[in-house]
């Protein structure tokens, strides 16, 4: 079975939520684990239902994304845009596959940039001490939170054997983690059914924060692309730090980080004079803004 099948297949120790001590004990011991060109694949499908957030509307039917193999036949349920500044997002489905996509929209306008600046920490959720998020980010989640919340729970009554992926790139990776960290608190019921693949996600809160999302257990991709900027913020130094687990598209191959270091992070050093290049954050295979 290719590794990453391995790592995210249901029901198993071996999920990429799992720590890397315990994928270690059954026998993942390197740093990092190259993953299959067909695993790439479906790593790719996922980042097209995130470009297509920026783009979709009521109807399955934007350039690129909606005709990207894997995301035929999708139908959208739900769609939104609301607050200043905006957060967008929709819940669609995907028939075949039998799963629901839930994806949050990333930074397209200059109040949204105004909001990732706003990097104090609030504590968040209540329920969960030492756990504090980036206010900007909690922020645009919180503006959609009745309407995501609402959703999920109708189409996941109405599709009990669907899983549930929340899907983002860059801001709409924070809000999707954070989504699911809410989610997992609201309606524990669905945590078997809860999936996270992100795209060019920036750190979200702190180690309590990022601990929470850890310990949920759900299968979690958080991919990096290259040297791309934006996942080596905010800076750890200033008391960020990433969830598990990053994929790291580097030199033509895609690996999972199992031992990232202090820094939780494989692509850097946790810093700005570290390789980087502007285009990194815009080119995920599969993602598009069109």
């Amino acid at each position: 079975m290719p590794i990453l099948q391995q790592i995210l297949a249901n029901n198993t120790s071996a999920s990429i939520g799992a720590s890397p001590e315990a994928l270690t004990s059954i026998g993942f011991i390197t740093k990092q684990v190259e993953v299959s060109t067909a695993e790439k694949d479906v790593l790719a499908m996922y980042a097209a239902y995130s470009g297509a957030a920026y783009t979709v509307s009521t109807l399955w039917n934007c350039p690129y994304a909606c005709e990207y193999p894997g995301t035929e036949g999708t139908v959208v349920e739900y769609n939104w845009e609301v607050g200043v500044p905006e957060s967008a997002g929709y819940i669609a489905r995907n028939p075949a596959k039998k799963f629901v996509i839930v994806a949050l929209r990333g930074t397209d306008n200059i109040l949204q940039w105004v909001d990732n600046t706003d990097v104090w920490q609030m504590q968040w959720p209540a329920v969960i001490n030492n756990s504090y998020v980036h206010r900007g980010f909690l922020r645009g989640y919180l503006s959609v939170q009745s309407i995501v919340l609402s959703a999920v729970k109708e189409i996941a009554a109405k599709y009990p054997d669907y899983s549930i992926s929340l899907v983002g790139h860059s801001l709409g990776g924070a809000k999707a983690a954070i989504c699911l960290l809410d989610l997992s608190l609201v309606m524990p019921e669905l945590l078997p059914r809860l999936r996270l693949y992100t795209q060019g996600q920036p750190r979200v809160g702190n180690r309590g924060f990022a601990n929470a999302v850890n310990a949920l257990g759900v299968i979690m991709s958080r991919e990096v692309y290259e040297y791309d900027l934006i996942p080596r913020l905010p800076l750890a130094s200033m008391g960020f730090h990433h969830h598990s687990f990053e994929v790291w598209d580097h030199d033509n191959t895609t690996k999972i980080c199992l031992d990232p270091g202090p820094l939780d992070h494989c692509a850097d050093a946790d810093g700005l004079f570290y390789p980087s290049a502007a285009d990194d954050h815009v080119s995920y295979r599969g993602l598009k803004y069109e």
